[in-house]
């Protein structure tokens, strides 16, 4: 995800931040609990769009089949929309822009229009490849393309895994694909959206600050991954009152952490409760995807990709195991991500406790993940 605030002369450096955290997959497998699948969402659906026949339009069309069947199994409002908006696909010298909008359009006028979905143009940048949303408030990007605007921007299977080498197949890219939507589909939330312009873009602190204090102290990433700890923990007790002892645990060496160092960095926790719902929760969406990935492997009929060298048929999906180490990213708080699990993991902690905060975590979004486990402790007191 890029949230840009920087001039383009920064842009290069945040490119390389993003690369240092973007999802690397290697493998899929979980025993948690495996989420049903109805057999009639399994069938790809009709064309809703007026899109050509190539190998880029079968692959995005069957993510946003896959999304639909995510949402209806995590996170029902993200099935709202058909498709969140703008999707930008990469593919070696060309561009192909999906749902544009007016302000896309413009900005890419020699083109080649097939449709109101769909225009091919060539590309105009050299980065090794793209997987994020761009958007920016940023007054002094107002003649961009994804100023107050976000767009989906996508590389080819082929081009990512060319610099990814874990990245194998269609399926894999599609579940970093989805973890994408899932940030459009936060950006589409207008509560959601003017916090992010007007409450967090504006601060002179960032998430790379938070990150450069990770690498640079190490008490305080270590009180990090001790709190994560203690997340997972009570995600495995199956002890009610010994798993609610954990969590008051957890709450409580947050709040010493927060409250060491909030004087010499006073916007700490708001920008940190940020970056854990903002890539938390696009994390979580994306290891949902992974289940119906699975479900579809058990499949005699399952969904396809027609004429595509790079789908596997979901070999890597055939089963899931956090405990596997080749989904240590996901469950170890790194120095350069640990936003990403720290959400990840209090979101599967609110599951396992019934708390309900989908309906509500964007729509309130100065309200940190924590505090929904502090809501739940005061609650049973």
């Amino acid at each position: 995800m890029q949230f840009k605030k920087e001039t383009k002369q920064k842009l290069m450096k945040l490119k390389i931040l993003l690369l240092a955290g973007v999802i690397i997959l290697t493998s899929a497998c979980q025993n948690q609990k495996k989420e049903a699948v109805k057999e009639d969402k399994i069938e790809m659906s009709a064309p809703q769009f007026e899109l050509p026949d190539s190998l880029s339009t079968r692959r995005v069309s069957f993510v946003l089949d896959m999304k639909k069947v995510v949402a209806e199994n995590a996170w029902a409002d993200f099935g709202t929309k058909n498709n969140e908006g703008t999707l930008i696909y990469f593919n070696e010298d060309d561009v192909e822009v999906f749902f544009p909008n007016s302000r896309i359009t413009n900005s890419f006028a020699e083109n080649q229009k097939h449709s109101d979905d769909y225009f091919l143009t060539k590309r105009r940048d050299s980065f090794p490849y793209h997987m994020e949303v761009m958007v920016s408030f940023y007054e002094g990007d107002t003649t961009e393309y994804f100023y107050d605007n976000p767009v989906e921007q996508y590389s080819s299977v082929e081009e990512v895994g060319k610099t990814i080498s874990s990245v194998e197949s269609t399926e894999m890219w599609a579940t970093m694909v989805i973890h994408e939507m899932f940030h459009h589909y936060q950006y589409n939330n207008k509560n959601y959206q003017e916090y992010a312009k007007s409450e967090i873009g504006i601060l002179p602190f960032s998430i790379r600050d938070i990150i450069t204090l990770c690498y640079e102290d190490d008490d305080f990433i270590k009180m990090i991954q001790k709190e994560n700890e203690h997340l997972m923990k009570a995600i495995a007790e199956k002890d009610k009152q010994a798993r609610d002892s954990i969590v008051s645990t957890y709450v409580n060496a947050r709040k010493s952490r927060i409250q060491k160092y909030s004087s010499d960095y006073p916007n700490l926790e708001q920008v940190e409760n940020y970056y854990v719902i903002q890539e938390g929760s696009a994390r979580y969406i994306e290891f949902k995807s992974m289940f119906v990935l699975s479900e579809y492997a058990k499949r005699a009929e399952m969904p396809v990709v027609a004429n595509d060298p790079m789908f596997k048929s979901y070999q890597e999906f055939q089963e899931i195991d956090l405990n596997n180490d080749a989904f240590s990213y996901l469950t170890y708080a790194a120095r350069s991500d640990f936003h990403y699990t720290i959400g990840f993991n209090t979101m599967r902690l609110l599951d396992e406790l019934n708390v309900e905060y989908k309906s509500s975590l964007l729509n309130n979004p100065e309200k940190g993940l924590h505090q929904y486990l502090e809501d739940y402790i005061e609650n049973k007191k």
